[in-house]
């Protein structure tokens, strides 16, 4: 049977609580993910987690409001701490598929964190999951 860390994603770029949203949409775009975890810059503990999906509200309200001209220069002056979800939700890397899986369905967050010995070690999302069901179809 699959474990977490058979699936995970090891060692996933994230940003500080201090970084931008520009930075984080940019480093979306570049790396190819839809989350980003977020640590603390003294403690490099994490404390959140940032979405594409929250990236792209932000985006949204600001052009509503100030109009499309405005959003690099708003984002470039907000931290991510102001749309990370700061509570989400963590495993360590012992725990089994089951409870990582419901997890994902029952918060509809896409995105878990797995740690380590309390620090970070992947993020697990809900295509982690279909790649393995295809796998074991498969066989």
């Amino acid at each position: 049977m699959a474990s977490i860390e058979s699936i995970m994603t090891p060692n996933p770029v994230f940003v500080s609580q201090h970084s931008n949203i520009n930075k984080a949409r940019m480093l979306m775009a570049e790396k190819k993910v839809r989350h980003l975890p977020v640590k603390d810059a003294s403690s490099g503990k994490l404390i959140g987690m940032v979405s594409q999906k929250a990236v792209l509200a932000h985006a949204i309200k600001v052009i509503n409001q100030r109009g499309f001209e405005q959003l690099e220069h708003t984002e470039k002056s907000m931290d991510v701490a102001s749309i990370m979800d700061d509570s989400p939700a963590v495993f360590d890397i012992s725990t089994e598929l089951l409870p990582v899986a419901k997890s994902l369905l029952e918060q509809r967050s896409g995105c878990i964190a797995i740690e380590s010995e309390g620090k970070l070690a992947g993020v697990v999302t809900s295509s982690d999951f279909v790649k393995l069901a295809v796998q074991e179809l498969d066989n």
